[in-house]
């Protein structure tokens, strides 16, 4: 047997067979054999007709039909024996047989690339370090007061703890009612700090079916007039602020105080920008380190990630509705440029992980069932021999291993953001 092979490119390779006659013949008694034990004979019981007599009547059609077989036998045994890691079955490009002479045929295939890192440590990144202040803290408490509240029918707004239910007409600059553009039982609450200053204004001290005429401005900045309806005014009651109610908020024995309650949503809010942090300075690591290295990727990867894709955004909708083909297709379009950034990364990951000798070991998958176990009140022991048995714990492992081995090897600037300011914007 003769055997071409070729690059077409970093992924795409080609590998060409030529077998003789000689060569092709176990193969194609290996397929009259086949077909003979299904075969009935006139004369004779199914399977049971001489193999000479099969080869007269069906031999060659048994060994046209067999090609495709034959060659798909022959490049998967030459992938094995030569140890090609390939990440696609291959498809054939080229097919040519010469009956009684040979046969010769093209498999294009995908194989993972050989990636040369440019550059992976010493990225330079820009962390966000959220300060959380204590006015930032206030308006937490806030909200969860006034979502624990209760409300009480009143008959005027006196303060800013009301709930204020409106109808709301658009008037033009004589004051008529234009048709089309009125709104009814619109809720505001007036204690909320991102209310308009002219209807907040306009609002103080409105009573149960008084009608007000307020001065602003549309969503184009023009002038308008807008004629307000109070159908129903609502003192807003907040809960007393006690250890049954820190409780109840936290969900700790252990807050009792205001100050304790503080404590707690400073330390909840310090894990959550905490996150953010850490998840975009992942994202700033991924970019550029795709910034940095070429990297091609094989259209077996793309595609599978892109069908994990569809096959997630089509169990979300389940229920809801059904999915047509049309639009799982163009699902797939538009996320296409999501998947390679993912496939990209997954080929750097990996050969990071290669170069730098990264593994999960007992005691990482240890730790990561403790943190596990920790959330959930479930037994480590058994999560640990769980986690020790599946690729995707360790995968995820190795690569918050591989993050936190590129942030150590990076050059980071803090940049300190002001929580408070990015709330007023």
């Amino acid at each position: 047997m003769e055997t071409n092979f070729k690059d077409i490119d970093n992924v795409k390779k080609e590998l060409e067979f030529i077998l003789s006659y000689d060569e092709l013949k176990p193969h194609f008694d290996k397929a009259l054999l086949k077909y003979r034990n299904k075969a009935t004979i006139p004369g004779f019981r199914k399977g049971k007709a001489p193999l000479d007599m099969v080869k007269k009547i069906v031999g060659d059609s048994v060994e046209y039909s067999s090609l495709e077989d034959i060659a798909n036998e022959v490049f998967k045994n030459h992938i094995v024996d030569n140890d090609i890691d390939i990440i696609n079955v291959g498809s054939i490009t080229d097919f040519n047989y010469e009956p009684k002479l040979r046969f010769q045929f093209k498999i294009e295939f995908e194989v993972k690339p050989e990636i040369n890192l440019e550059q992976y440590k010493g990225l330079e990144l820009k962390r966000k370090k959220y300060k959380i202040q204590d006015k930032i803290i206030d308006e937490e408490i806030n909200y969860h007061k006034l979502q624990l509240s209760s409300l009480e029918i009143d008959g005027e707004a006196l303060d800013d703890e009301y709930l204020v239910t409106l109808d709301m007409q658009n008037l033009d600059d004589k004051g008529n009612i234009i048709v089309g553009e009125s709104q009814k039982d619109l809720k505001i609450y007036l204690g909320n700090k991102n209310i308009e200053k002219d209807f907040y204004h306009g609002l103080q001290h409105i009573k149960e079916n008084e009608s007000r005429v307020i001065d602003t401005k549309n969503s184009e900045g023009e002038n308008q007039k807008v004629q307000v309806t109070a159908t129903k005014i609502e003192k807003i009651i907040f809960p007393e602020m006690n250890e049954e109610y820190f409780k109840k908020i936290t969900g700790k024995d252990d807050v009792k105080t205001l100050e304790d309650y503080k404590n707690s949503i400073r330390t909840e809010l310090e894990k959550y920008y905490d996150n953010i942090t850490n998840q975009s300075l992942r994202n700033e690591i991924i970019n550029e380190l795709l910034k940095i290295n070429s990297v091609d990727v094989p259209e077996a990867f793309i595609e599978n990630i892109l069908n994990n894709m569809a096959d997630d955004f089509k169990k979300k909708e389940a229920g809801k509705r059904k999915i047509s083909d049309e639009e799982l297709d163009e699902y797939k379009k538009t996320n296409r440029v999501d998947a390679i950034k993912q496939a990209k990364w997954f080929l750097i990951r990996e050969k990071i992980v290669e170069l730098e000798d990264i593994k999960a070991n007992e005691d990482d998958i240890k730790k990561f069932a403790e943190d596990i176990a920790g959330k959930y009140n479930m037994p480590v022991d058994k999560l640990v021999e769980l986690y020790a048995k599946s690729p995707d714990i360790k995968s995820q492992i190795e690569t918050d291993k591989v993050f936190n081995f590129l942030i150590d090897n990076a050059k980071i600037t803090d940049e300190e953001v002001d929580l408070s300011k990015e709330n007023e914007n």
